[in-house]
Protein backbone atom coordinates (compact mmCIF):
# COMPACT_ATOMS: atom_id res chain seq x y z
CA UNK A 1 0.00 0.00 0.00
CA UNK A 2 1.63 3.19 -1.13
CA UNK A 3 1.90 5.70 1.50
CA UNK A 4 -1.21 8.29 1.05
CA UNK A 5 -3.05 5.62 1.05
CA UNK A 6 -2.06 4.34 4.29
CA UNK A 7 -2.49 7.78 5.45
CA UNK A 8 -5.40 8.06 4.64
CA UNK A 9 -6.40 4.67 6.19
CA UNK A 10 -4.79 5.61 8.84
CA UNK A 11 -6.66 9.21 9.67
CA UNK A 12 -10.13 7.44 8.80
CA UNK A 13 -9.22 4.50 11.80
CA UNK A 14 -8.55 7.45 14.16
CA UNK A 15 -11.55 9.51 13.98
CA UNK A 16 -13.99 6.94 13.13
CA UNK A 17 -13.50 3.65 15.84
CA UNK A 18 -15.94 3.43 18.50
CA UNK A 19 -15.46 2.92 21.65
CA UNK A 20 -17.05 -0.55 22.74
CA UNK A 21 -17.31 -4.30 22.73
CA UNK A 22 -17.32 -6.47 20.37
CA UNK A 23 -17.61 -10.20 19.22
CA UNK A 24 -14.36 -12.04 18.31
CA UNK A 25 -14.07 -15.56 16.08
CA UNK A 26 -12.00 -18.31 16.73
CA UNK A 27 -11.40 -21.59 15.46
CA UNK A 28 -9.48 -24.83 17.13
CA UNK A 29 -9.43 -28.03 15.59
CA UNK A 30 -7.41 -29.44 18.19
CA UNK A 31 -7.83 -30.60 22.44
CA UNK A 32 -6.33 -29.53 25.05
CA UNK A 33 -4.79 -32.94 25.59
CA UNK A 34 -3.25 -33.33 22.54
CA UNK A 35 -1.93 -29.63 22.36
CA UNK A 36 -0.22 -30.34 25.63
CA UNK A 37 1.23 -33.36 23.36
CA UNK A 38 2.61 -31.59 20.85
CA UNK A 39 3.83 -28.98 22.38
CA UNK A 40 5.87 -31.14 24.74
CA UNK A 41 7.31 -32.32 21.37
CA UNK A 42 7.99 -29.20 19.98
CA UNK A 43 9.92 -27.70 22.95
CA UNK A 44 12.16 -31.16 23.13
CA UNK A 45 13.18 -30.72 19.41
CA UNK A 46 13.65 -27.04 20.11
CA UNK A 47 15.99 -27.95 22.68
CA UNK A 48 18.05 -30.04 20.69
CA UNK A 49 18.34 -27.82 18.10
CA UNK A 50 19.84 -25.41 21.05
CA UNK A 51 22.40 -27.48 21.91
CA UNK A 52 23.36 -27.84 18.35
CA UNK A 53 23.37 -24.29 17.63
CA UNK A 54 25.63 -23.45 20.94
CA UNK A 55 28.68 -24.79 18.82
CA UNK A 56 27.61 -22.47 15.55
CA UNK A 57 28.94 -18.89 15.47
CA UNK A 58 25.96 -16.71 14.69
CA UNK A 59 26.59 -13.33 12.85
CA UNK A 60 25.17 -10.65 15.61
CA UNK A 61 22.74 -8.23 14.59
CA UNK A 62 20.19 -5.88 16.23
CA UNK A 63 18.01 -5.61 12.71
CA UNK A 64 14.18 -6.42 13.47
CA UNK A 65 12.41 -8.51 11.27
CA UNK A 66 9.14 -6.72 10.50
CA UNK A 67 6.49 -6.94 8.19
CA UNK A 68 4.61 -3.88 7.24
CA UNK A 69 1.59 -5.60 5.34
CA UNK A 70 1.09 -7.38 8.65
CA UNK A 71 1.22 -4.28 10.91
CA UNK A 72 -1.56 -2.76 8.80
CA UNK A 73 -3.80 -5.44 9.29
CA UNK A 74 -2.86 -5.77 12.53
CA UNK A 75 -3.75 -2.07 13.43
CA UNK A 76 -7.34 -2.65 12.00
CA UNK A 77 -7.95 -5.59 13.76
CA UNK A 78 -7.00 -3.83 17.37
CA UNK A 79 -8.62 -0.76 16.22
CA UNK A 80 -12.00 -2.32 14.85
CA UNK A 81 -11.34 -4.79 18.15
CA UNK A 82 -11.85 -7.10 15.57
CA UNK A 83 -9.77 -10.21 14.20
CA UNK A 84 -12.04 -11.25 11.38
CA UNK A 85 -9.83 -8.31 9.39
CA UNK A 86 -8.05 -10.10 6.46
CA UNK A 87 -7.15 -7.41 4.26
CA UNK A 88 -7.52 -4.31 2.82
CA UNK A 89 -9.48 -3.14 -0.67
CA UNK A 90 -8.46 0.03 -2.92
CA UNK A 91 -8.86 1.36 -6.87
CA UNK A 92 -6.27 4.07 -7.26
CA UNK A 93 -8.26 7.71 -7.83
CA UNK A 94 -11.64 6.28 -6.38
CA UNK A 95 -13.10 6.86 -3.00
CA UNK A 96 -13.25 2.74 -3.00
CA UNK A 97 -10.77 2.08 -0.20
CA UNK A 98 -11.96 -0.49 2.41
CA UNK A 99 -11.36 -2.81 5.12
CA UNK A 100 -12.21 -6.32 4.18
CA UNK A 101 -13.46 -8.91 6.48
CA UNK A 102 -14.62 -12.44 6.45
CA UNK A 103 -16.51 -14.83 8.77
CA UNK A 104 -17.96 -18.47 8.71
CA UNK A 105 -20.11 -17.86 6.01
CA UNK A 106 -21.68 -15.22 3.57
CA UNK A 107 -24.41 -13.49 5.49
CA UNK A 108 -22.93 -11.88 8.78
CA UNK A 109 -21.17 -9.24 7.26
CA UNK A 110 -24.69 -8.16 4.97
CA UNK A 111 -25.76 -6.69 8.45
CA UNK A 112 -23.14 -6.25 10.42
CA UNK A 113 -20.41 -3.41 10.95
CA UNK A 114 -16.46 -4.00 11.42
CA UNK A 115 -17.21 -3.46 15.06
CA UNK A 116 -19.79 -6.94 14.75
CA UNK A 117 -22.17 -4.18 15.51
CA UNK A 118 -26.37 -4.31 13.18
CA UNK A 119 -25.44 -2.46 10.64
CA UNK A 120 -27.77 -1.94 7.52
CA UNK A 121 -24.74 -0.71 5.67
CA UNK A 122 -22.85 -3.87 6.19
CA UNK A 123 -19.44 -4.67 5.56
CA UNK A 124 -17.17 -5.39 2.80
CA UNK A 125 -16.46 -8.98 2.98
CA UNK A 126 -14.42 -12.00 1.64
CA UNK A 127 -16.12 -15.02 0.56
CA UNK A 128 -15.87 -17.68 3.66
CA UNK A 129 -14.78 -20.60 1.04
CA UNK A 130 -11.46 -18.62 0.21
CA UNK A 131 -8.16 -17.56 1.40
CA UNK A 132 -7.02 -14.08 0.33
CA UNK A 133 -4.76 -13.40 -2.29
CA UNK A 134 -5.01 -17.27 -2.63
CA UNK A 135 -6.09 -19.66 -4.93
CA UNK A 136 -7.87 -19.22 -8.49
CA UNK A 137 -10.88 -16.92 -7.82
CA UNK A 138 -11.01 -14.75 -4.50
CA UNK A 139 -15.02 -13.03 -4.25
CA UNK A 140 -15.57 -9.85 -2.63
CA UNK A 141 -19.30 -9.12 -1.65
CA UNK A 142 -20.12 -4.76 -0.68
CA UNK A 143 -23.56 -3.21 -0.87
CA UNK A 144 -24.59 -0.62 -3.20
CA UNK A 145 -26.79 1.92 -2.33
CA UNK A 146 -27.94 5.93 -2.49
CA UNK A 147 -24.86 7.65 -1.10
CA UNK A 148 -26.59 10.31 0.13
CA UNK A 149 -28.41 7.98 2.48
CA UNK A 150 -26.17 4.94 2.87
CA UNK A 151 -22.19 5.32 3.14
CA UNK A 152 -21.25 1.57 1.43
CA UNK A 153 -17.71 1.79 -0.56
CA UNK A 154 -19.14 -0.28 -3.26
CA UNK A 155 -21.25 2.74 -4.40
CA UNK A 156 -18.96 3.57 -6.62
CA UNK A 157 -18.52 0.52 -8.82
CA UNK A 158 -21.65 1.65 -10.69
CA UNK A 159 -19.12 4.10 -12.64
CA UNK A 160 -17.79 0.85 -14.43
CA UNK A 161 -20.70 1.05 -16.46
CA UNK A 162 -18.94 4.52 -18.84
CA UNK A 163 -16.08 2.23 -20.64
CA UNK A 164 -13.98 5.84 -20.24
CA UNK A 165 -14.22 5.11 -16.62
CA UNK A 166 -12.79 1.94 -16.26
CA UNK A 167 -9.94 2.76 -18.85
CA UNK A 168 -9.10 5.29 -16.37
CA UNK A 169 -9.48 2.98 -13.16
CA UNK A 170 -8.58 -0.65 -14.26
CA UNK A 171 -6.42 -1.97 -11.54
CA UNK A 172 -7.64 -3.24 -7.97
CA UNK A 173 -5.02 -3.28 -5.33
CA UNK A 174 -6.01 -6.19 -2.38
CA UNK A 175 -3.66 -5.92 0.19
CA UNK A 176 -3.17 -9.16 2.71
CA UNK A 177 -0.67 -9.38 5.79
CA UNK A 178 1.82 -10.97 3.52
CA UNK A 179 1.53 -8.76 0.30
CA UNK A 180 -0.41 -6.75 -1.86
CA UNK A 181 -2.10 -8.07 -4.70
CA UNK A 182 -2.78 -6.00 -7.82
CA UNK A 183 -5.20 -7.23 -10.61
CA UNK A 184 -6.10 -5.78 -13.87
CA UNK A 185 -10.08 -5.93 -14.69
CA UNK A 186 -11.08 -7.51 -17.42
CA UNK A 187 -14.95 -7.54 -17.37
CA UNK A 188 -17.73 -5.61 -15.94
CA UNK A 189 -21.33 -6.98 -16.15
CA UNK A 190 -24.68 -7.45 -14.09
CA UNK A 191 -26.26 -10.91 -13.69
CA UNK A 192 -29.70 -11.06 -13.30
CA UNK A 193 -30.02 -14.98 -13.57
CA UNK A 194 -26.84 -17.09 -13.88
CA UNK A 195 -24.45 -17.49 -10.32
CA UNK A 196 -22.23 -19.74 -11.96
CA UNK A 197 -19.60 -16.97 -11.22
CA UNK A 198 -19.60 -17.83 -7.64
CA UNK A 199 -18.94 -21.52 -8.53
CA UNK A 200 -14.92 -22.09 -7.00
CA UNK A 201 -13.95 -25.85 -8.00
CA UNK A 202 -12.71 -26.55 -11.09
CA UNK A 203 -10.77 -29.83 -11.75
CA UNK A 204 -8.84 -29.04 -14.70
CA UNK A 205 -6.97 -26.04 -16.43
CA UNK A 206 -9.10 -26.25 -19.92
CA UNK A 207 -12.48 -25.97 -17.66
CA UNK A 208 -10.92 -23.05 -15.72
CA UNK A 209 -9.77 -21.43 -18.96
CA UNK A 210 -13.56 -22.33 -20.21
CA UNK A 211 -14.93 -20.46 -17.01
CA UNK A 212 -12.99 -16.95 -17.64
CA UNK A 213 -13.52 -16.70 -21.14
CA UNK A 214 -16.85 -17.19 -20.39
CA UNK A 215 -16.67 -14.57 -17.56
CA UNK A 216 -14.57 -12.12 -20.35
CA UNK A 217 -17.00 -12.49 -22.70
CA UNK A 218 -20.27 -11.38 -21.08
CA UNK A 219 -18.70 -7.75 -20.71
CA UNK A 220 -21.21 -5.01 -21.34
CA UNK A 221 -17.74 -3.81 -23.37
CA UNK A 222 -14.62 -4.94 -24.81
CA UNK A 223 -11.64 -4.31 -22.01
CA UNK A 224 -8.82 -5.14 -24.33
CA UNK A 225 -7.59 -8.01 -21.82
CA UNK A 226 -6.44 -11.21 -22.24
CA UNK A 227 -6.84 -14.25 -19.71
CA UNK A 228 -5.39 -17.55 -19.75
CA UNK A 229 -5.59 -21.21 -17.68
CA UNK A 230 -2.51 -19.28 -15.45
CA UNK A 231 -4.76 -16.65 -14.36
CA UNK A 232 -6.02 -16.18 -10.67
CA UNK A 233 -8.78 -13.97 -10.23
CA UNK A 234 -10.88 -11.10 -7.92
CA UNK A 235 -14.69 -10.38 -8.23
CA UNK A 236 -16.10 -7.75 -6.91
CA UNK A 237 -19.76 -7.99 -6.50
CA UNK A 238 -22.76 -5.83 -5.49
CA UNK A 239 -26.50 -5.05 -6.54
CA UNK A 240 -26.89 -2.76 -9.36
CA UNK A 241 -28.93 0.32 -9.69
CA UNK A 242 -29.00 0.69 -13.07
CA UNK A 243 -32.47 1.33 -14.32
CA UNK A 244 -31.76 -0.97 -17.59
CA UNK A 245 -32.30 -3.82 -15.10
CA UNK A 246 -34.50 -2.23 -12.59
CA UNK A 247 -37.42 -5.43 -14.34
CA UNK A 248 -35.26 -7.74 -12.16
CA UNK A 249 -35.71 -9.15 -9.09
CA UNK A 250 -31.94 -10.50 -8.53
CA UNK A 251 -29.16 -7.95 -10.68
CA UNK A 252 -25.68 -8.34 -9.11
CA UNK A 253 -22.84 -5.83 -10.77
CA UNK A 254 -19.96 -7.58 -11.65
CA UNK A 255 -16.57 -6.41 -11.33
CA UNK A 256 -13.40 -9.07 -12.30
CA UNK A 257 -10.06 -9.11 -12.46
CA UNK A 258 -7.24 -11.38 -12.69
CA UNK A 259 -4.26 -10.87 -10.74
CA UNK A 260 -0.70 -9.24 -12.71
CA UNK A 261 1.47 -8.63 -9.91
CA UNK A 262 1.77 -9.65 -5.96
CA UNK A 263 4.54 -7.54 -4.00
Amino acid sequence: MNKIVRRILIGALAVSIPVGGSIFYFYNKGNSENNSEIKEDIDKKDKDIDKKDDNVNHPKTDAKISNPHKEVIDMFRKGYNNQEIVGVISIPDTSINSVVVQHEDNDYYLNHGLVNDENVEGAVYLDYRVKINTGRKNIIYGHNGDSELLNVPFNELEKYYDQDFFSNHQFINLEDEDGIGIYQIFSVYVEVNDLNYMYLNFKTDSSWLEHINYLKNKSMYDTGVTVDETDEILVLQTCSHNENYAKYKNKYLLVIAKRVKYE
